[in-house]
């Protein structure tokens, strides 16, 4: 049974998605400046690597431009 909680919660606002799109932002800016420094290291080849930070940040990007 769903016991109602004795705390005074306000429901979320889903509407204002201003919160998510700020954060997406902030992890793209972060993550395309890691992907940058790694690109520039002469001893970094790690391919697999490299690929996984462009799809993270090409998955943030898709749900930022789906909001």
């Amino acid at each position: 049974m769903y016991r109602q909680s004795s705390h005074n919660i306000l429901p979320a606002n889903l509407e204002d998605t201003s919160l998510l799109k700020s954060q997406l932002q902030r992890e793209i800016h972060c993550l395309e400046m890691q992907l940058s420094k790694l690109r520039r290291r002469d001893d970094f080849l790690d391919l697999v690597t490299l690929q996984t930070y462009q799809e993270m940040i090409s998955s943030r990007q898709d749900m930022l431009d789906s909001l």
